[in-house]
């Protein structure tokens, strides 16, 4: 680790890094978090979303790790094992990394998952903004893309519990579920598991507002 903190002290490209992009702060931070050294984020904090490049002593790679809201998840596009060419990814790939972050672009997302029409589920427009102390954070009309597959369609969060309902859609099994995290505990529940659109809107008009108003009583 101290030859990579050493490393990273005289690395130039630090210096010519932009202090505001597409409403992220970049935040120089140095500092070492168990077995990872977080080197920097971009950081949009109203936004609830940034971009931190990371050294993992575990497994001797560079990292990068995206947050949106409660959701966090290593970018493996990113991955490598020396400075040089982590820096040749991140002037690859960085800036439209985070213009991604910070704009909705529904050019990226898959064919299958595009061929599903959730984007254009008109049941979307009647989610309540605020249900139970819960914000809709996420929505269907722009979801986010996540790991194995799956997509984040709705996303009802409490931030100052850290506690949310997500739906997701996973273009390989063709079907909804949904996840619920307690003070970011994850907890599984089959309530809004469907394989049609029309059905998953049968499962938010009876289980929604009932699974929030449960989780706010456990937040108590």
């Amino acid at each position: 680790m101290e030859k990579i903190i050493e490393e990273v002290a005289g690395w130039k490209f630090l210096q010519d890094l932009p202090r505001e992009i597409y409403g992220f702060t970049l935040i120089n931070e140095f500092m070492t978090c168990g077995s990872q050294y977080r080197i920097f984020t971009y950081n949009n904090q109203a936004a609830r979303r940034s971009f931190t490049v990371l050294y993992d002593k575990a497994t001797r790679d560079f990292l990068v790790r995206t947050v949106i809201g409660l959701t966090e998840l290593c970018d493996i596009s990113f991955i490598t094992g020396n400075l040089a060419a982590l820096e040749k990814l991140l002037a690859d790939r960085m800036n439209k990394t985070l213009w991604g972050l910070a704009h909705f672009e529904p050019a990226c997302l898959c064919a299958q998952f595009a061929g599903k029409q959730i984007t254009e589920w008109t049941y979307a427009d009647q989610l309540p903004k605020t249900l139970a102390g819960f914000d809709l954070f996420i929505n269907p009309h722009e979801p986010l893309k996540g790991l194995n597959g799956s997509y984040i369609i709705i996303d009802y969060s409490d931030f100052s519990t850290e506690s949310n309902l997500v739906v997701n859609y996973n273009i390989f099994r063709d079907q909804f579920f949904s996840e619920i995290r307690l003070r970011r505990t994850p907890l599984m529940t089959a309530e809004f598991d469907a394989k049609t659109l029309p059905e998953l809107g049968d499962r938010l008009k009876e289980n929604l507002s009932p699974a929030l108003e449960r989780l706010r009583l456990q937040l108590q």
